[in-house]
């Protein structure tokens, strides 16, 4: 497991970080995953991007041979155009698949990509 961060190199903040992963073990624990955030009033500066890529270098880095994710929501726009913008593919949908905070569901669409 691997903890990446994004830090703003003026005032010293982490604005952003990832936690990366084996997705499975055994046979399959060639395959990463990883989670994101980046901080709220910091969002639309690319930060999700940078730590994304950052994520990719470090799974191949570290002998992964994929990344995927499980559950991307599919009312998380930013993420859906990001992962296409850096080559993902989209592997279906999951309907109801992620339980929103309000008690309703949401689908999912899990995505990967080769390293």
């Amino acid at each position: 497991m691997f903890t990446g961060i994004a830090v703003d190199t003026d005032s010293g903040e982490v604005v952003g970080l990832y936690i990366l992963h084996p997705n499975n073990v055994g046979r399959c624990g060639h395959i990463s995953n990883a989670s994101y955030a980046v901080k709220k009033n910091k969002r639309g500066q690319h930060i999700g991007e940078f730590v994304v890529k950052d994520c990719l270098a470090k799974a191949k880095e570290i002998g992964f041979r994929i990344l995927q994710f499980n559950a991307v929501v599919a009312t998380n726009t930013s993420a859906l155009k990001l992962y296409k913008k850096l080559g993902f593919t989209q592997l279906g949908v999951i309907p109801k698949g992620f339980l929103l905070k309000d008690g309703n569901y949401e689908d999912i669409i899990p995505h990967y990509i080769e390293l």
